[in-house]
């Protein structure tokens, strides 16, 4: 009995500091994180003075708007602008085109299934590359065209594989009650699977926005026009820039180029409390094999 109790208060003993040592841990990763974004907003709300030098601000000098003034009264605008559309019509698109596969894919009585998911899997593991990459959008008419960074992005093979795998985990009874109603698959899809899979459909949402909100290498590669360029073209070209790229010889100062970076994580932190408390939920029955 003694041997059991002693046994208890060390594995008690254990276990908290265990507890200590994971709390100690992320509070760690947390400040490391958090540390360059408090950096970013200090520094986008000081004034010229402060930042010279290249100063790293973490306690606030002063405050001002100007910076923010600067960015909205500039060309950045049209690059965000740019990004905006590009991030919200390639979602649509892709949510579009996502979810009625995912439901056709889950439905086990769909002819060659097991093919199409085989077919499918080959394009996380095998990529044709840059260059016929480059090749096929031209054919396509697509430089110089937001299209080019929205419709070869259209369908995440990720994305698809855990809407599929979470929709195979809605009962079929339902489904089948709703053909039993006189429902077809687009109205079954719409009337009782799309309400049951909110919290995946959230979670693949966040995922395509943040996607077509980043893109920036097809950016680079298919965009020629500056006025069709995107935030992150824009705000790469700033980072590196020190004068003239807000007018006249006007010089950059990292309190500007930190405004334009608070903008473009503006529209990520807008959407993700929405999403938040499916997110996690989501990703985890998504993520449930069949």
């Amino acid at each position: 009995m003694t041997a059991r109790r002693t046994g208890a208060i060390r594995e008690s003993r254990a276990r908290k500091v265990f507890r200590a040592y994971n709390a100690l841990q992320l509070t760690l990763i947390c400040v490391i994180v958090i540390i360059p974004i408090w950096n970013v907003l200090i520094t986008s709300f000081s004034e010229d003075r402060d930042v010279m030098g290249g100063a790293y601000l973490l306690v606030p000098r002063s405050f001002t708007l100007i910076n923010y003034i600067r960015v909205l009264n500039s060309g950045y605008m049209r690059g965000f602008w740019n990004s905006v559309f590009v991030a919200c019509v390639g979602t649509l698109a892709a949510m579009t085109l996502t979810v009625p596969m995912g439901y056709a894919l889950a439905q086990k009585k769909l002819i060659g299934r097991d093919g199409f998911m085989k077919i499918i899997s080959l394009t996380l593991v095998f990529d044709a590359g840059i260059m016929p990459f480059y090749v096929l959008i031209r054919n396509l008419g697509l430089i110089d065209s937001h299209w080019a960074l929205i419709l070869p992005f259209a369908i995440s093979t990720f994305n698809l594989i855990i809407v599929k795998n979470f929709m195979i985990s809605i009962p079929e009874s339902l489904v089948e009650s709703a053909w039993l109603d006189g429902c077809n698959d687009l109205m079954a899809l719409i009337r009782i699977v799309l309400p049951l899979s909110v919290p995946i459909l959230a979670a693949v949402t966040l995922f395509y926005f943040v996607s077509f909100w980043n893109r920036y290498t097809e950016a680079v590669m298919f965009i020629n026009n500056s006025s069709k360029y995107t935030l992150q073209v824009m705000l790469r070209a700033l980072v590196y820039q020190s004068d003239g790229s807000l007018g006249e010889g006007n010089i950059v100062y990292d309190n500007t180029k930190m405004a334009v970076m608070v903008l473009g994580m503006l529209p990520v932190l807008a959407v993700y409390p929405f999403v938040q408390r499916y997110f996690v939920s989501g990703l985890m029955l998504g993520g449930v094999k069949e």
